[in-house]
């Protein structure tokens, strides 16, 4: 089936679905080799006419990946599809072959995380997660049968560590155990980045996801850990019915703060030239006008954009909290606390903003799951602070948008992703 079908895809419109995975997908997530796919897999692909083999199945998802993104840039043969279905025939072959293929070897982890980035592209978690935690065993297999692993193969183990613990973070699956075993490994350097620059580029993107990835477990480890004695003790204050909840986050220290917001700007300051961009400001302007692809350089810089306003925002929160539960009958807060306050909501919507969320379609975001996981606690954040006179100071000045932007989002979604239908759901209850 696999063969009589791809042989009958014309050579332009297999070449242009390649290239727009390339274009779209492989800057921000090098799983595949670029020269090594058209010099090796395709031409392997094509010679066997397209039979049951590793080099087929990799092709199949390539093209999969490539319609999603053709499908949504307006390519006039890929418009007929819906939304919900638009690679699925690619995608289906694919699951056919790897299913009768799939072993503990490297191929078949790089074809489980295309796998698990066709599903997050079409707004499946649990199926995403399925296919990722397959590809975290069979890595964590092959650290151990090999003495030493090339610099592709770190690589793959750093993606996948990376796709797992952003599934991770948004929902309750459980975690195969490889972030344990890659901090024991070198971060990855390619071979090729220093006679290609967009080679370079692509990997710079890379290592600064997983330093600033580092960093923000490191935060919410220092800033939101609790006593795991107190939590196993029954007779602890924390199980007792006057036990505050928010007063973990009231007591988070200004120096600790500090500090930590000195390591994230520490990082920001230290990305190379062309992933650079400005520290926060109050003050920085939003649009959002009609969508308009962006260059990758501007996407992946954007994606870390996103991804420093997120911490920043989880960093920054305490402030929220001690604005929701000060006792304004005695005191006021300081200007400290106000601007505090006002930092870790505006950071999260200029994370949401950064994301692409309101100018892409979902699909097309680097992180579609978490960009819309960081919508919902952006709309909580809002929620809460609207219901009380006194905490609206921290409001953004755009937050009217986020109530427009969630509709959008969860009516495009809402037929493939019932999570997103849920938490849209919730959103409006609140």
């Amino acid at each position: 089936m696999g063969e009589s079908f791809l042989s009958q895809v014309p050579m332009s419109q297999l070449h242009r679905l390649t290239q727009l995975y390339f274009s779209h997908f492989h800057p921000s997530c090098l799983i595949l080799d670029e020269n090594h796919f058209y010099s090796s897999v395709l031409n392997q692909a094509i010679n066997i006419n397209f039979a049951e083999s590793m080099d087929t199945c990799v092709v199949l998802l390539v093209c999969a990946l490539g319609a999603v993104a053709a499908r949504f840039l307006g390519f006039d043969e890929w418009g007929t599809e819906s939304k919900e279905n638009t690679g699925f025939t690619f995608f289906s072959l694919a699951q056919d072959m790897l299913r009768d293929l799939e072993t503990a070897d490297w191929a078949s982890v790089q074809c489980l995380v295309l796998s698990g980035l066709f599903y997050t592209s079409k707004l499946r978690p649990y199926d995403a997660w399925r296919c990722i935690h397959r590809a975290c065993c069979s890595v964590l297999i092959l650290v151990r049968l090999q003495d030493r692993l090339d610099a592709h193969e770190v690589q793959l183990l750093w993606i996948t560590y990376l796709q797992e613990s952003q599934l991770l973070a948004e929902y309750d699956f459980p975690s195969s155990g490889l972030g344990k075993v890659a901090g024991s490994f070198l971060l990855p350097i390619s071979p090729d980045t220093a006679t290609d620059p967009r080679l370079a580029q692509y990997q710079f993107y890379f290592l600064s996801l997983i330093t600033v990835k580092k960093l923000g477990n490191r935060i919410l480890y220092y800033m939101y850990r609790r006593d795991k004695q107190q939590n196993h003790d029954f007779r602890s204050p924390i199980n007792s019915p006057a036990f505050d909840r928010p007063s973990m986050f009231l007591s988070a220290s200004r120096s600790r703060i500090e500090e930590l917001n000195r390591q994230l700007e520490e990082w920001r300051e230290g990305l190379p030239d062309c992933l650079e961009f400005p520290a926060y400001s109050s003050s920085q302007d939003v649009s959002t006008g009609p969508f308009e692809p962006r260059p990758a350089e501007e996407r992946l810089r954007g994606h870390l954009m996103a991804r420093y306003y997120h911490i920043k925002s989880i960093l920054y929160r305490p402030f929220i909290y001690r604005a929701l539960h000060y006792d304004y009958t005695s005191t006021m807060l300081s200007e400290e606390d106000l601007e505090g306050a006002r930092i870790a909501v505006r950071s999260s919507f200029l994370s949401t903003y950064h994301s692409g969320l309101f100018h892409e379609p979902l699909p097309l975001v680097l992180n579609p799951l978490s960009s819309w996981r960081s919508l919902f606690e952006l709309e909580v954040q809002i929620a809460f602070c609207k219901k009380q006179d006194r905490t609206n100071f921290a409001l953004p000045r755009e937050w009217r948008m986020t109530r427009r932007l969630r509709q959008r989002v969860a009516a495009d979604a809402s037929h493939s992703c019932p999570t997103v239908w849920r938490d849209s759901e919730v959103l409006g209850r609140v």
